[in-house]
């Protein structure tokens, strides 16, 4: 999963602030991480009239660090990738949080058979051969994530195992599996969505670093010096204002001075010098024409409707033992033919297309201080329903998955609770987090994430409104 923040971006829009005097009044719209940098960084720089609005009960955005079993667990934002030029990184290395994370090359078939772990783990080295986050690659810019890795997973496939047949067929089967792997890192609810070219790059070192159980919610603690000592902590809780949802931002180019009027769910409006704007993309494709007047420049909502976003589902599961032993995880892929069973095993359940679910299950894995808990990924275009199924349909169509997987190996008992995440069917997030498409370029180094950080100006070309967070940021 990308940077939810980029803090670099911040800290350049924060810098023009120093152009205003008198202690400028400063809007903070989102207190998810984008939001807590900022006015943390504002608050260090001896800014005092600053107000954060944000539209959930609680803080983090897209960071959702939940208290489940034995430790945090992440239904958000979870990983730290790498260790060089990343700023999660750098403000938490002294602290000696971050850990390896040891992920499972193990694939398990729909038959219940077992598959050769030598094998299993070829076919994972060749997927990660294929496909990396990293979009450096040397491609026609209209080519999707989706024509390159199928191209280039089956020519490597024929190229290994063409002399096999047994194991090509298998093999091959693995695709559906590969394109669930690539719609996590995406966020995009199809890989024909993403472009194969962007300029999105990986961070040098551990790309899947962990919290230890502490959660991603300790960069904010880190960002608001509540860690590691709370004697050192900003007087930022005062300044946040939760459950206040933004309905419309009024900006008046001619003025030098209370130049925006933000209007609030709950009647309030704030008149300010200054705005700084972070939540989701997302929230911007649903609410941009409507939520700014005058409203953003043509090119601003072309960009917007470019840049791609979708969503990625997670859910805890808590056992009442643990029935895994050692391992760290599992990968499933399934046979066409069991595909069809479950429609006959789950006939209630819903389907897409005559593909039940359960199917969209890709993945389950171990989080760390938590003996008897594991995480269960879902991607693709069927997540907005699956989204809105249940906990009893939830629980059962996961037991009902990890029975057909996994029986022949282990005692599976059932979960008896879950905490699930809805980013998407969330009218404040609407999805997971940014990616570009193949519209997203428009020559000469001009990106529509450039675009969007473009700051609404007053007639002295002075920043009024500023736009921040992961989707101004490749």
């Amino acid at each position: 999963m990308k940077t939810i923040f980029s803090l670099s971006t911040l800290l350049a829009c924060i810098s023009t602030v120093f152009c205003l005097r008198n202690d400028p009044s400063i809007l903070v719209i989102g207190a998810g991480p984008a939001g807590i940098a900022a006015a943390t960084r504002l608050l260090e720089r001896g800014f005092k009239n600053v107000t954060v609005l944000e539209a959930e009960s609680r803080i983090g955005g897209r960071i959702l660090s939940v208290k489940f079993g034995d430790a945090f667990v992440d239904l958000g934002a979870q990983w730290c990738h790498g260790e060089e030029d990343n700023v999660v990184y750098d403000l938490v290395k002294d602290f000696n949080i971050l850990r390896h994370s040891t992920l499972s090359k193990k694939f398990y078939h729909s038959s219940g058979k077992v598959i050769d772990e030598g094998f299993s783990e070829e076919i994972f080295n060749i997927m990660d051969e294929v496909y990396t986050a990293d979009g450096n690659r040397h491609v026609p810019d209209y080519l999707t994530v989706g024509d390159y890795c199928k191209q280039n997973f089956n020519e490597t496939l024929h190229q290994k195992y063409g002399h096999d047949r047994e194991k090509l067929g298998l093999a091959l089967s693995t695709m559906d599996y590969f394109q669930h792997k690539v719609l996590g890192f995406e966020g995009s609810f199809s890989w024909y969505e993403p472009a194969a070219k962007n300029d999105y790059r990986d961070c040098g070192g551990d790309l899947q670093l962990n919290w230890n159980g502490l959660g991603y919610k300790t960069i904010l603690e880190v960002l608001m010096r509540k860690y590691p000592n709370k004697i050192r902590q900003l007087p930022i809780d005062t300044k946040i204002i939760l459950n206040n949802e933004v309905r419309k931002i009024r900006w008046n180019e001619n003025l030098l001075k209370n130049a925006v009027t933000v209007s609030c769910s709950d009647g309030t409006e704030y008149t300010v010098d200054h705005v700084i704007f972070t939540p989701s993309i997302g929230v911007l494709k649903e609410r941009a024409y409507t939520m700014f007047e005058p409203r953003l420049s043509d090119i601003k909502h072309q960009v917007i409707g470019n840049i791609g976003f979708g969503s990625v589902m997670k859910v805890a599961l808590h056992f009442p033992k643990r029935w895994w032993g050692d391992e760290n995880g599992f990968n499933f892929f399934w046979s066409s033919e069991d595909k069809w069973s479950v429609l006959r095993d789950l006939p209630e359940d819903p389907n897409w297309i005559g593909t039940s679910w359960v199917t969209y299950l890709y993945a389950i894995e171990t989080t760390e201080k938590n003996p008897k808990v594991l995480i269960a990924w879902f991607t693709g275009n069927f997540v907005p329903v699956i989204e809105q199924l249940s906990d009893r349909v939830l629980i059962n169509g996961i037991y009902y998955v990890l029975k057909k997987f996994l029986s022949q190996e282990y005692e599976i008992n059932k979960p008896d609770r879950i905490n699930r995440s809805q980013w998407y069917s969330n009218p404040h997030f609407r999805g997971v987090y940014s990616f570009q498409t193949v519209k997203c370029k428009r020559g000469n180094g001009v990106t529509s994430e450039t675009i969007l950080a473009t700051p609404l100006t007053n007639v002295e070309n002075r920043p009024i409104v500023q736009f921040a967070g992961e989707a101004t940021h490749p």
